[in-house]
């Protein structure tokens, strides 16, 4: 199967070390971000941020503008505005509860890969309405 743009998205993991999810998005040294398809990824770059104390609108300019491209950002925690601002721009953020390594994330990515899963509902839905028609 070729991958076509829709089918690649760029995902990004604030963490400290490249390998694990593992900070705030606010206060990470760096965003791992990948490229990734239903059926693949690839780690495309690491952009290592300013970590100063504080929500100065520099270091929230700089995170935004490292984000542009992805489709959405993987944290351990996100301020509000930041959220918000980021929404803005197409970005979506999703808070990790605990630290995990970005391996074991990127499966279940491609797991609920947009579209797959409303057709995995679709064919439920199809197999209930059958299994009602039956009955």
């Amino acid at each position: 199967m070729t991958n076509t743009a829709q089918d690649k998205l760029n995902f990004a993991f604030a963490s400290s070390d490249q390998i694990h999810l593992d900070q705030h998005l606010g206060k990470c040294q760096s965003l791992a971000i990948y490229s990734v398809t239903p059926n693949g990824s690839e780690h495309i770059k690491t952009v290592h941020l300013s970590h100063d104390e504080g929500h100065n609108q520099q270091k929230i300019n700089e995170r935004l503008s490292a984000l542009q491209d992805c489709f959405v950002v993987y944290c351990l925690a996100c301020g509000n505005p930041v959220r918000q601002q980021l929404l803005a721009q197409g970005t979506r953020v999703v808070v990790n509860s605990a630290a995990v390594p970005i391996a074991q994330l990127i499966p279940k990515i491609q797991e609920n890969w947009p579209g797959k899963v409303a057709l995995r509902q679709k064919k439920q839905l199809k197999k209930q309405q059958a299994d009602d028609y039956l009955s």
